[in-house]
């Protein structure tokens, strides 16, 4: 019969009850962060109540080995990090995360190995080098704050003899901040390698540099792009074959081909299949003289409107459905439901594939009521041309929004047109480390 655990079990107050395990399911940066609050609440206590309850030389101790262990915990998690980025290079990498606990060493493995895998990694690594080697100078393996004797019977941290509070709060500080960079810039490539934008040695930014460097598209075979190719390749050190490899995803990619003066078309509609949807949204959405009445909160008032609405929804379909496709339907969806998350124009291609697959399903099976419930259900909502010009401006189709907003919007009172039309660069975060437009 296996043995019921009094001390490490639930109770009440019920807030008290930590998840852990597979409640919650806790990794290296969930540890680490636990051992780093755990440093920094000691160290705040000791210097706010000077040597009053709490003795520095007895809590020294456990606030080395909390911040050490976090350390160590925090590049264990960005190990892990790498090694899934180099699986979607169809790279491996190995490296013992359990048995490995000098920090040295663990440190040593990241520097090398996510330099090679992303240059992104050069500046966060050169400025957590100098912080994370001073505490493996004193506590490679975790053992000196832990005993007070080595396995030889030896007294740790005899050359140190002084360790000043205020002193370990500042480093710490500087080197969470830097580990917060670090865990951030993990957290974004995780999202941008899992679209394949990349080559064997090139990242998706450096396509982004590339495409900086290269002349307009029209120009490729002259001695320009023969300069350029040969700039290129020496700067990112690349063979032909690599080089071609970039230049057919540029050329393909909504947000690089512009670089390069291509405008790469969107999916499933053209100009006039948005301005024809902006039509019907108007319809809908604008007001109607005449219609305002003072009884806003009225039962019946709210009735008429309703009816009112759906009248407007019949007449819109019977004039759209003639029209529509499977390629226009989910042309507009994906423009809409990319704008909620404008990061990576790859997300918006798979949005397309994804709306065109149902539609086309529904189309094949006549599915009249499915095609008017997708189409109306985008019709309604209120931020609907808001969110498409957002998606088309983003995918650098700049001219088709322009033209849309002066061709149906320019007279009407939409607080968000300005706001739209000038949040037109999309820069990533800074520590992404993105070229700017």
């Amino acid at each position: 019969m296996k043995r019921i655990n009094k001390t490490f079990s639930g109770g009440e107050p019920t807030w008290a009850n930590a998840c852990v395990g597979e409640n919650g399911s806790p990794g290296y940066w969930e540890y680490a962060k636990g051992f780093s609050q755990a440093a920094t609440i000691l160290i705040d206590l000791v210097i706010s109540d000077p040597g009053m309850r709490y003795s520095v030389d007895e809590m020294v101790y456990p606030v080395c080995f909390n911040m050490r262990h976090s350390i160590e915990l925090r590049i264990k998690g960005a190990i892990e990090e790498i090694i899934h980025l180099s699986s979607l290079k169809e790279i491996r990498l190995d490296f013992d995360l359990v048995g490995s606990h000098d920090i040295a060493k663990i440190w040593n493995f990241f520097k090398e190995k996510s330099k090679n895998l992303d240059d992104r990694f050069e500046n966060i690594v050169s400025n957590l080098d100098e912080k994370i080697m001073d505490i493996a100078e004193i506590d490679a393996t975790g053992q000196t704050f832990r005993y007070p004797l080595d396995t030889n019977s030896k007294k740790h941290l005899v050359d140190v003899k002084i360790i000043n509070f205020v002193t370990l709060k500042e480093r710490f500080i500087k080197l969470e901040s830097s580990l917060d960079e670090l865990n951030k810039l993990n957290e974004f490539l995780r999202t941008e390698y899992q679209w394949k934008s990349f080559t064997k040695k090139l990242s998706r930014k450096n396509l982004f540099e590339i495409a900086n460097i290269l002349p307009p598209r029209n120009s490729w075979g002259s001695e320009i792009f023969s300069n350029a190719k040969s700039e290129i390749k020496s700067q990112f050190k690349i063979g032909s074959a690599e080089f071609s490899t970039a230049l057919r995803i540029i050329e393909k990619h909504y947000e690089i081909a512009p670089k390069i003066n291509i405008s790469i078309p969107l999916l499933g509609v053209n100009e006039k299949d948005i301005g024809n949807f902006f039509c019907q949204w108007l319809k809908q959405h604008k007001p109607h003289s005449g219609e305002d009445v003072e009884n806003q909160e009225g039962i019946d008032e709210i009735l008429r409107k309703m009816k009112k609405t759906f009248e407007i929804q019949d007449d819109i379909w019977l004039s759209v459905l003639p029209e529509l496709t499977p390629e226009n339907l989910a042309g507009l969806n994906a423009l809409f439901y990319f704008s909620r998350d404008l990061d990576f124009s790859e997300c918006y291609i798979k949005i397309y594939n994804n709306n065109l697959n149902e539609a086309k399903i529904f189309f094949h099976n006549k599915d009249e009521d499915s095609i008017r419930r997708k189409y109306i259900h985008l019709l309604n909502k209120t931020n609907a041309i808001q969110g498409i010009l957002k998606s088309i401006y983003f995918l650098k189709n700049s001219i088709t929004a322009d033209n849309l907003i002066k061709e149906h919007l320019s007279n009407e009172k939409f607080s968000w047109i300005e706001e739209t039309r000038s949040d037109t660069k999309f820069q990533k975060p800074s520590y992404c480390g993105y070229p700017k437009d």
